[in-house]
């Protein structure tokens, strides 16, 4: 800086007039100039008395008065009670001298900073707004200063003024635009009562003034008319808001003297703490402050100057404690180690008490003094930090608690100087007569003493009119309420048509045809906001990666934000050229662009506009906009939105490839060249031209002074340069010097006035590159056109990077570096997505709502715990406040609460080494079934899934993973409940669950798991087995009957009548699963012996729920994990029993949730084992409900009848995976059999080169096997009708008979089951090995080892088909593309060329038939069959690459490009989940059927029926028992249940039991005979409704079902001899017509008069729709030649065909013409 003295002198200066200014609307506060500016009240706060005396945006009176500068002053005054001590006016001091909590009280800043203190009482600030949207953000750097005595404060605030010697600080930072703050003044006064007044009653009030003149330099009105007054009303009590909550709680830096250089000082408010850093520098030999003669009184200031000599001064409130540190450097250890001293004091009390120094006596002050320095040239670096800390007042210095020394009283240091202090005392003798204030509201004011409250904003004339002006406007406006409404359009109204080139284009999903809206997005990584904004808007830049693009013309620059452009496409044969004239706007904020235009053809709003030429087509474009909007530093979305008619031949089908073209050629035109140069803003003109030229590098822009573009305070000038009034045009540039240019040469003519240059980092959030200011004096350049000339620099060396050359000089580029630290924190920055907001107003009026509704929320609370409060002390009516002290202050009261500690220790201690009881209410039940407690276990996981826990949860440990534990009562009274969450990255949710849900596999993950005994499978791999778990020494280990099964959960909602449920398949990655386990009880399974599975009598334990969470991320979330990625959550909470205290079981049960990190290692160093895609494993559920698991019934729909998966098994020491799985013979295949048309001869289908192999020799007599690569209509339907029904029939009325297409459906082969296996577990290859067995019986499956199961090889001859899955990215194999593929194995057996119909030759006459029937066939079609599958290494050397062996032939495996031909990505990819198990909650059937048999029956009787259908009948029988564990006794055949196909579509029917289900554990009542299938209403003749979606059929079935199979309650089943079986068996019986009579809510005769009327009903509408005859009817041939009567129109009602002798039956309606 050349001239330091005179800068600061300039600066004082400005402070000076402020100041006058000041005093000057200080004196006038009378004036008639000063007009009412009213504020609207609140509607939803009319009609409501005052709750508390906390105040209103309406309670703030704010006037008005015109400046001769064209600004408007606002003045705004507000009174509140000052008997609240957190408003002192040391709070509000220190409030309003902490820039860091602006934007706490001011809903317009952004953010503020302190910048330099030039004395103790004078500050440079810099503040950033939000009101300059959506042109470009404003922001201001001030100078302010505070005065104060005992009852006023003043705070004092200025622009800067611009000068050629001014710091880095003060020039330009683009693309904020430098607003000027002429006043900014706010006073405070306490104003005593008169001496009338009770002392007592009355303690003053407290009088907030302040005076607000700022031009934000904005060209538009940017929101309502009372926009500006609501924020300054607001701005006000969040102001009073911000003192009352922090007042108290910020250290204030009061004073330092000679010798101390302040270099940095920041509040940091969310640790409220104050850092102070500053220097010990040599003292100045004149030691006068700069303040002396500038109005402060001269002996003051010298006084305390010389008192701080190497000393800081802070005020510390008394009420806090503190933690200060301090900390000390220099370039010696000698300086470094210089002494300093602390000394900390506070007021004695003095028995006047006298108010004036009440706040005084409530602070601290902090005193650091240095010692003298060693010599001239040496320096000490200080830094001080003092934090707000711990409820207990007092002072930490460094970690050692610091005394306070009490000193007498003295006249406290104010910085006020009298002229001031008089003005002030003459503003509070104002009486405020028509002012509102806490009491007063004025509603009505008079006409004469209002004003509207809209800003005075200089609108932009130009030649148009005032209307046209208004046209344009409104156009704009209307143009992005249309274009901003779309980009908030819901994902589901787009519909995906196109993807390249990393693009996806939508389009918008309307019921009116003619609207074509296209919507393209893209996110380039590497790409910064400004970046793509420069190539979207540069007109030049789009001939790079826009081919068809011919040339670009600006027609007229027609305001700040809007330009009329003229583009031309090149002709491409056939099609004409194009052309078209938009009007184009950008609206801007700080982290998005929206860039829109829409044609504009009204010559009478542009008379500039060109006509069309010959042969050149012009364009309609109704919108494209683009938003460009930042999710990261490092990472930009591109939206494109496209709505346009190109005319001619060309349609709109050509637009979605346009798009690909522009949103990709855009990207890839930024990454390889960098942004272009832009003009970002113009100020004080207007644009004649704009171009720029890719190949040379080159931008030009060429303007023209414009006066009507100047504000107003731009148009008054005193004549000094340095003035702000001073009339400047200024042009700003944004260029890229990282990709697009190392260096520039820049060109303008003629020279500026000033130019200013910031380099900002690429990652920096106040937008990256370099930014240009070029300053034009307005007087001598308003009849020049303007010009700005952009090149590339020289590429030379390494020291010319970053040089700018402005007409040949070399200009200073001011850097704003980040630190290493904070770039890295920048690079890494997670992606997030910005809210989409309205971009064409402030968010200043939404942060006003939403703090005034943060405020209501607050008095509420206050006024609700006042009035408690009132309540318990009378004593608060009087204002007399009693508060309990904060720590103990005596002895006996810390005796007292040693005691207390000690006795709750001991307690603990006691409790912990009790063993753990359990409730009686929590005891398990024989009566209830072993699956009902898995399935209570999984009711409250999904429970804890839908709703994150929040409270109650105590943390346990936090190291790897958090650890969190709770009492549940619903689970366990008594147990905790753990729980723990980890994100295993690199792996999916469906790797995890086969190797958790594994026994074999936790044997090498878990450390307690010791061995697992299968006792019962019901299907769908959900078993039950005795498991042991390690005790530990000195316990013994531990025994478990559990109940397992896994499910995964639905994200679709409820069925409709688009969706009727076979589209529920969850998403990949979305949806999560639940790998459950509970206990259940022992005598549930007394038929096996506990000597075989428990020889050694450990003793049980008790699983109330031990279950594992699984959900893969979402690769494009916040989180920055791998993908795949899965948050893995267990939650565990079991009962070790026998004599394990309290405490060690707690800490098994956390031990426990440490075996996620055995998992994530043991997964990570295996590959996924094989896992049996068909049949499904597990069951498909819906959301919990939002009242919780309060309902235990379940409801269980199998959706693949025909195949069933009984149990899998891996050994991964020998990596041997086996599964067994059960085919019944009759409803596979009628699922699977295909429609069959009798009416046309159906197609050879085509024969596929699949290579495939049977395993039995037997295929080549019985019949080639067909097409392997059709898909399995088993997948497609899921109706199949009762075996016994005639298959003719069946076919002709299926409805899958016809494909999509509505081509003839061919048969195919049965589909037994598909098998995923990853290559890379067996380096050596694999082979296949399938035994079978077929049985008529249907008695339950032996569990048994592999060679002891009966089953033989070749019994079916099952073929084999082997694909290579494509990678997916939610799969662990898609990670690397070197690693070897995944295989999909399909096993079919040759069924198709058995369905064939009989069909006749009709050249040759010939009557072409199926061959007969194989042996197996046919026993498969009366039985069922046992398939077990075994994978296994192959041996070494014997395996080919590409091939897999099954039963010792080689089968082929396709290739990926082979297989997505032959079957498809989504087949390949399907996860099968539509044909799991449906398993869902029956809360409103429950409460549906309560409610009807309540009507007929006892309500006894309707709650056991309820009760009885609380676990679906296939969860209750097994379909598999290990019978090698069984006693002697208990081994006689058990019936296992068979899947129930008569309703695969009904979503709520109830399962049948069946008779032996319904006899187990219940032998004391004979139940009544199973009524015969006549007696239902959904069976016999109408059993083809059963197909349909009918509500009345699905209740009334059930319903009688589920009665009649109920015979008496298990606590009476439990005492045969009872009296209650008596009683039981007695009410059975003798109620057993009237409950039959009951259950049939709808009887047969009434089924079938309604279905005669929708028979009906269904004719007469068809007859509307179908053509009707015309019959001609005279009775005499003259009547005929006329033909104008006689003619009758018939429509048919119903018609019967070919009754007898060729004769119809018809009834119709005749109408007569």
């Amino acid at each position: 800086m050349l001239d330091g003295a005179r800068l600061r002198q300039s600066w004082y200066t400005a402070l000076d007039n402020a100041q006058a200014s000041f005093r000057q609307l200080l004196t006038s506060h009378s004036s008639p100039e000063w007009k009412r500016v009213v504020l609207s009240s609140d509607s939803a706060a009319k009609g409501k008395a005052r709750a508390s005396a906390v105040p209103e945006l309406t309670d703030v009176v704010l006037h008005r008065k015109p400046t001769k500068s064209g600004e408007s002053v606002y003045r705004a005054v507000l009174e509140v009670p000052a008997g609240d001590p957190s408003l002192a006016l040391d709070a509000w001091k220190s409030v309003l001298a902490t820039p860091e909590l602006r934007q706490e009280w001011d809903p317009a800043v952004e953010g503020a900073q302190l910048l330099e203190m030039f004395d103790q009482a004078t500050r440079i600030t810099k503040t950033r707004f939000t009101l300059g949207w959506p042109a470009s953000p404003r922001d201001a750097v001030t100078i302010s200063r505070t005065f104060n005595d005992a009852t006023t404060l003043i705070d004092i605030s200025t622009s800067l003024p611009r000068s050629p010697d001014e710091p880095a600080y003060l020039r330009p930072s683009p693309p904020y635009v430098r607003s000027d703050v002429e006043l900014f003044a706010w006073c405070i006064q306490l104003i005593q009562p008169p001496p009338s007044d009770q002392p007592q009653k009355s303690s003053g009030k407290l009088r907030i003034t302040y005076f607000w003149q700022h031009n934000f330099r904005s060209m538009w009105n940017l929101g309502t008319s009372t926009g500006l007054a609501q924020q300054l009303c607001a701005m006000t009590v969040g102001l009073i808001k911000t003192v009352q909550k922090r007042g108290n709680r910020i250290p204030l830096l009061t004073g330092y003297g000679n010798g101390v250089s302040i270099e940095r000082v920041r509040f940091q408010t969310d640790r409220e703490a104050l850092t102070l850093d500053y220097s010990i520098v040599p003292e100045d030999e004149d030691p006068s402050p700069h303040t002396v003669e500038h109005g402060l009184d001269e002996l003051h200031a010298i006084r305390e100057h010389r008192r701080l000599t190497r000393c800081v001064e802070y005020k510390l409130p008394a009420s806090q404690g503190w933690d200060v540190q301090l900390t000390t450097k220099a370039s010696s250890e000698q300086v470094s180690q210089l002494p300093w001293t602390v000394h900390a004091t506070s007021r004695a009390s003095s028995p006047s008490g006298s108010d004036s120094t009440t706040s005084e006596k409530d602070k601290v002050t902090l005193n650091v003094k240095h010692a003298s320095l060693l010599n001239d040239h040496s320096v000490l670096k200080v830094r001080i930090v003092i934090e707000l800390s711990g409820p207990s007042s007092g002072i930490r210095l460094n970690g050692i608690p610091h005394p306070i020394d009490e000193v007498e009283e003295r006249d406290p240091s104010f910085f006020m100087s009298q002229p001031m202090l008089q003005d002030a005392s003459s503003m509070a003798d104002l009486s405020l007569q028509t002012h509102s204030s806490i009491s007063t509201v004025a509603t009505s004011p008079s006409r004469s003493s209002t004003v509207a409250d809209r800003p005075q904003l200089v609108r932009a004339v130009t030649e148009r009119t005032a209307v046209a002006e208004k046209s344009i406007f409104s156009r704009v406006k209307r143009s992005y309420i249309y274009f901003s409404s779309l980009l908030q359009e819901p994902e589901a109204k787009w519909k995906r048509t196109t993807e390249a080139r990393g693009v996806s284009i939508a389009q918008l999903d309307s019921i009116d045809p003619t609207l074509v809206v296209y919507r393209a997005e893209a996110t380039f990584v590497g790409l910064g906001l400004w970046d793509l904004y420069a190539a979207v808007v540069t007109p030049g830049a789009r001939a790079h990666w826009d081919k068809l693009y011919d040339d670009a013309v600006l027609i007229e620059d027609v305001n700040e934000l809007t330009e009329l452009w003229h583009y031309k496409t090149k002709p491409a044969w056939p099609v004409n050229g194009r052309d078209a004239v938009v009007l184009k706007t950008v609206y801007k904020s700080p982290t998005t662009i929206h860039v829109f235009a829409f044609s504009a053809d009204d010559p009478n709003l542009f008379p500039n506009i060109p006509p069309a030429e010959p042969n050149v087509i012009r364009t309609q474009v109704d919108l494209q906009g683009w938003a460009i909007e930042a999710l990261s530093p490092t990472t930009t979305q591109l939206t494109l939105l496209e709505q346009s008619d190109p005319k001619g031949w060309s349609n709109k089908g050509s637009i979605p490839q346009q798009m690909v073209n522009a949103v990709a050629g855009v990207g890839e035109y930024a990454i390889k060249c960098g942004g272009p140069p832009v003009a970002t803003r113009l100020e004080g003109a207007k644009a004649n031209e704009i171009r720029y030229d890719h190949e040379r590098g080159l931008f030009r822009l060429e303007y023209e002074a414009c006066a009507n573009r100047r504000t107003a305070s731009d148009k008054t000038t005193d004549g000094m340069p340095s003035s702000p009034g001073f009339s400047t045009i200024e042009c700003e540039l944004r260029c890229d010097l990282d990709n697009w240019g190392s260096s520039l040469d820049i060109v303008v003519d003629p020279p500026p006035h000033s130019i200013s240059c910031l380099r900002r980092h690429r990652l920096s959030s106040g937008g990256g590159g370099l930014w240009l200011t070029i300053t034009h004096d307005a007087v001598s350049s308003s009849d020049e056109r303007l010009l700005v000339i952009v090149r590339r620099g020289p590429s030379g060396a390494s020291k010319d990077k970053g040089l700018v050359m402005v007409n040949g000089a070399k200009v200073d580029v001011d850097v704003e570096e980040l630190p290493d630290r904070e770039v890295k924190n920048l690079s890494k920055q997670k992606r997030v997505k910005p809210t989409r907001v309205p971009l064409d107003q402030p968010p200043v009026l939404g942060t006003i709502r939403r703090r005034r509704a943060e405020w209501t929320a607050d008095a509420e609370a206050d006024n609700a715990e006042g009035a408690s409060e009132k309540t318990v002390d009378g004593s608060a009516a009087d204002g007399v406040t009693v508060t309990s002290p904060r720590f103990a202050t005596s002895i006996g009261s810390f005796f007292t609460y040693a005691v207390q500690q000690a006795t709750n220790t001991t307690q603990q201690a006691v409790a912990a080494m009790s063993p753990a009881s359990l409730s009686a209410d929590v005891s398990l039940s024989a009566s209830t079934p072993p699956m009902q407690y898995a399935l209570e276990a999984l009711a409250y996981l999904q429970t804890l899934h839908a709703r994150p826990p929040t409270d109650g949860w105590t943390l346990v440990s936090e190291k790897d993973f958090p650890a969190y534990r709770k009492l549940v009562p619903e689970v366990s009274p008594d147990i905790p409940v753990h729980r723990g969450t980890r994100v295993l990255e690199g792996v999916s949710a469906d790797e995890l669950a086969p190797v958790l849900s594994s026994y074999t596999c936790r044997t090498q993950w878990d450390p307690r798991f010791d061995t697992a005994r299968v006792l019962e499978a019901y299907g769908a791999d959900a078993y039950t087995a005795f498991v042991t778990m390690k005790g530990g020494f000195p316990f013994r280990d531990r025994g478990f009957y559990l109940a397992s099964l896994v499910a995964r959960e639905s994200t679709v909602g409820a069925p409709s009548k688009r969706n009727t449920g076979e589209s529920e398949q969850p998403h990949e990655g979305s949806s999560a699963i639940f790998c459950v386990a509970a206990s259940f009880s022992p005598d549930s399974v007394a038929s096996f012996s506990a000597n075989k599975y428990n020889p050694f009598g450990l003793p049980i334990g008790r699983v109330f729920v031990d279950g594992w969470i699984l959900e893969t991320l979402d690769p494009y979330a916040e989180e920055n994990y791998a993908i795949p990625s899965t948050r893995c959550t267990r939650v565990v909470a079991v009962d070790f029993a026998g004599s394990i205290p309290a405490a060690m079981n707690s800490s098994n049960n956390a031990m426990l949730l440490r075996s996620i990190l055995s998992v994530e290692t043991y997964v990570k160093s295996i590959s996924p084992p094989p896992s049996t895609r068909l049949p499904a494993a597990g069951f498909l559920t819906s959301h919990a409900p939002d009242d919780g698991p309060s309902n235990k019934s379940w409801i269980l729909r199998r959706r693949d009848p025909g195949r069933v998966l009984v149990s899998t098994e891996f050994n991964p020491t020998d990596k041997v995976y086996r599964t067994v799985m059960l085919l019944e013979g009759s409803s596979a295949m009628s699922a699977g059999s295909p429609a069959v048309s009798h009416e046309k001869t159906p197609k050879a289908s085509k024969m596929a080169l699949i290579p495939q192999v049977t395993s039995s020799k037997d295929v080549q007599q019985n019949g080639r096997s067909t097409d392997a690569r059709s898909v399995d209509t088993s997948t497609r339907s899921n109706v199949s009708p009762p075996p016994d029904r005639p298959r003719s029939r069946d076919a002709a009325r299926s409805p899958t008979m016809f494909t999509a297409r509505g081509e003839v459906r061919h048969p195919t082969d049965l589909l037994v089951s598909e098998v995923v296996v990853d290559s890379k577990l067996f380096p050596d290859g694999y082979e296949l090995r399938v035994r079978s067995r077929i049985e008529k019986s249907k008695t339950c499956i032996a569990l048994v080892d592999a060679g002891n199961d009966g089953l033989g090889e070749g019994v079916l001859p099952v073929t084999c088909t082997a694909f290579t899955l494509p990678p997916s990215p939610l799969h662990s194999s898609g990670l690397n593309v070197d690693r070897p593929p995944r295989h999909l194995l399909r096993l079919h057996l040759p069924t198709a060329q058995f369905q064939v119909s009989t069909i006749q030759d009709p050249l040759t006459g010939e009557t072409r038939t199926a061959p007969p029937k194989p042996q197996w066939l046919v026993d498969l079609e009366e039985g069922r069959a046992i398939i077990a599958v075994e994978i296994r290494p192959a041996p070494a050397g014997r395996a080919k690459k590409d091939q897999v062996t099954i039963d010792g032939a080689s089968v082929a495996v396709l290739s990926e490009k082979e297989s997505l031909t032959a079957l498809g990505r989504d087949e390949l990819l399907d996860g099968r989940a539509s044909k799991m198990d449906l398993l869902v909650r029956c809360e409103q059937m429950n409460s549906l059927i309560g409610r009807m048999e309540a009507r007929c029956a006892d309500a006894s009787l309707s709650r056991s029926a309820t009760d009885a259908e609380q676990l679906p009948e296939e969860l209750q029988a097994p379909l598999a028992v290990a019978e090698h564990l069984l006693d002697a006794s208990a081994r006689t055949p058990q019936t296992a249940p068979t899947p129930d196909t008569g309703e695969p579509e009904s979503i709520a029917a109830m399962p049948e039991p069946s008779q032996e289900a319904a006899e187990t554990g219940s032998q004391a009542a004979p139940a009544p005979a199973e009524p015969q299938a006549g007696d239902s209403p959904a069976a016999g003749l109408l059993r083809f409704f059963n197909g349909y979606p009918n509500t009345l059929l699905r209740l009334a079935g059930p319903v009688q079902r589920s009665v009649s199979g109920t015979t008496v309650a298990p606590e009476a089943a439990a005492r045969p001899g009872g009296a209650d079986a008596k009683v039981a068996v007695h009410t059975h019986e003798g109620a057993g017509a009237e409950m039959r009579r009951a259950a049939r809510a709808y009887p047969l005769s009434t089924v079938l008069v309604i279905a005669l009327i929708a028979f009906l009903i269904g004719s007469l509408l068809r007859s509307l729709v179908s053509p009707a005859d015309f019959i001609y009817v005279v009775t005499d041939l003259r009547d005929a030649e006329a033909g104008d009567t006689g003619w009758r129109e018939i429509r048919r009602l119903l018609e019967v065909k070919y009754i007898v002798g060729g004769w119809d039956f018809q009834v119709a309606v005749v109408r007569r013409h």
